[in-house]
């Protein structure tokens, strides 16, 4: 089920967010304008259930979401799909 992100930001439910992105290069620059913005990311091969083609990478975020997607969006680098790492393991889309 697709919820928007703010209902998931409640309660300890979330622990991690993912930024997908289409290739490790395009991951690395994203995360370089994050860390200059002081938020951190760490690049990771995305999980095989939400790659398509099975050779995505991701952002992987503690916390800020909504910020790290307006920043990237603002300089113009291209991210995907938005994830949200629920304590059961399982992943959820979110919207912002």
């Amino acid at each position: 089920m697709v919820q928007p992100c703010s209902a998931l930001l409640r309660g300890d439910r979330v622990k991690q967010y993912l930024i997908m992105c289409r290739s490790v290069t395009s991951a690395q620059r994203c995360s370089k304008v994050l860390e200059r913005a002081m938020i951190r990311s760490t690049v990771i091969k995305a999980p095989r259930e939400l790659s398509v083609n099975g050779c995505a990478y991701a952002l992987r975020l503690p916390s800020k979401l909504e910020e790290a997607v307006s920043l990237l969006r603002r300089t113009g680098l291209q991210i995907g799909r938005l994830f949200v790492l629920e304590s059961d393991g399982g992943y959820e889309e979110v919207f912002i």
